[in-house]
């Protein structure tokens, strides 16, 4: 087309200059053969996909986002039109919806001007989900220039009924200081809508950036490494005891959990923190991540689903470890090997780790290795001893005692 692409071209015209020129057939021809075949990968969608978000919302129609996703084993919803919206309560997945639609249904892509102008008209049921969504939660807008008139527009009709009580939003722009324009623009932007705006100097501050706020998420992420199959009666009576109480204080204080689901002990735990938030009319999806592993995971698929379970979270509390040993037909018990390996896991990836040495088996042994080298683990010398306690309420009060330290430090 003979213009020169900058940071401030309209895309939506540009295509539509070429639609105009060529058709509309040999535009789509044009994008299915340029970006249908993007496998690339890209550090700050990786970056993002860290966040066990639980839904994305994005203007771009490639793959990029659903691909990062599936190489981290994590499970997805692509609603690109309104028929899709009906799947949007599937459990343990992350929606992505696409405001522009998908390049796998080119017919149906947001691409020219004339896509913009009518798509209020076009997808009414869309942007009525969308403004839902600006009303309930928090978005960071990343990559998005504001340029087209779709979430401004919702953003403005969710102001003019709710005002000053409207959800307040995010996103960084790259700082444009030479530009008398952009720093009216920045002005407006914050003056008329519910947005607040973080500028950087350049696009590789971002990265740091959502680190700094991964870390701050994944704080009040606590991972619970856990197995257990038969316990005689009392030790059974102690595990019912500190999955309860250990459940209900983390979520009092806004703590979520995150669990493989290990045997009978994910059963405790999890069962207790179901209760916990029902009684408390709070999300159960949102508060309580469970992701059992599949039966016929081979070893290397088990070790990389671990690094992804452990990925979410900044702390993990090994409790228990033990399970029948399948040689000698379920009738005697060893310890986790998988449990053990969280635990290296664990130390790899410079987690914080909370072994509850009174719950024996595997969590008895890291107790004793922990203690070993308590230099290495400074945030749990004063409370070693008690983490070996066979009082459940001295071993909750020890454990939250820890995590508020931590918290000071993050």
């Amino acid at each position: 087309m003979n213009i020169e692409i900058t940071d401030s071209t309209n895309l939506f015209k540009l295509s539509q200059y070429y639609a105009n020129q060529y058709g509309i057939p040999e535009l789509k021809k044009v994008i299915n053969n340029n970006i249908n075949i993007l496998n690339k990968q890209n550090d700050l969608i990786a970056e993002l996909t860290n966040f066990n978000f639980k839904t994305i919302w994005t203007t771009n129609f490639d793959s990029l986002v659903e691909k990062t996703l599936a190489d981290k084993n994590i499970l997805t919803n692509i609603i690109s039109d309104e028929k899709n919206l009906p799947n949007t309560k599937c459990l343990n997945r992350i929606n992505i919806y696409k405001l522009n639609g998908d390049i796998n249904h080119l017919n149906e892509i947001v691409i020219t001007q004339e896509d913009i102008g009518s798509y209020n008209k076009n997808h009414e049921l869309f942007l009525t989900f969308l403004k839902k969504e600006l009303v309930t939660n928090t978005f960071l807008f990343l990559g998005y220039s504001f340029k087209d008139n779709i979430i401004l527009s919702c953003l403005s009709s969710i102001k003019q009924y709710l005002g000053e009580g409207a959800t307040c939003h995010y996103t960084i722009l790259k700082r444009e200081s030479d530009d008398p324009e952009f720093q009216h623009f920045i002005y407006d932007i914050e003056k008329r809508y519910p947005i607040k705006i973080l500028l950087v100097d350049t696009y590789d501050e971002i990265p740091e950036i959502l680190n700094e706020l991964k870390n701050k998420i994944q704080s009040k992420n606590i991972f619970f490494s856990g197995v257990f199959d038969s316990l005689p009666d009392d030790d059974e009576k102690f595990a019912k005891d500190i999955c309860k109480k250990i459940t209900y204080e983390l979520f009092e204080r806004e703590y979520k959990i995150f669990t493989g689901y290990g045997r009978t002990f994910g059963y405790y735990l999890s069962g207790n923190a179901t209760q916990y938030l029902l009684t408390n009319n709070k999300e159960v999806e949102r508060n309580l991540i469970i992701r059992p592993f599949q039966e016929s995971m081979t070893s290397e698929e088990k070790t990389n689903y671990r690094k992804m379970l452990l990925s979410d979270c900044s702390v993990v509390i090994f409790m228990y470890g033990q399970k029948p040993d399948a040689k000698k037909n379920r009738t005697k018990y060893i310890v986790s090997d998988g449990m053990l390996e969280e635990f290296e896991i664990a130390k790899e990836s410079g987690k914080y780790i909370i072994p509850v040495g009174s719950t024996g088996f595997v969590a008895k042994s890291i107790w004793n290795e922990v203690k070993s080298n308590l230099s290495k683990y400074a945030y749990l010398e004063k409370y070693i001893e008690n983490l070996n306690s066979s009082d459940a309420s001295l071993v909750v009060k020890t454990i939250l005692q820890i995590l508020n330290e931590i918290s000071n430090h993050v």
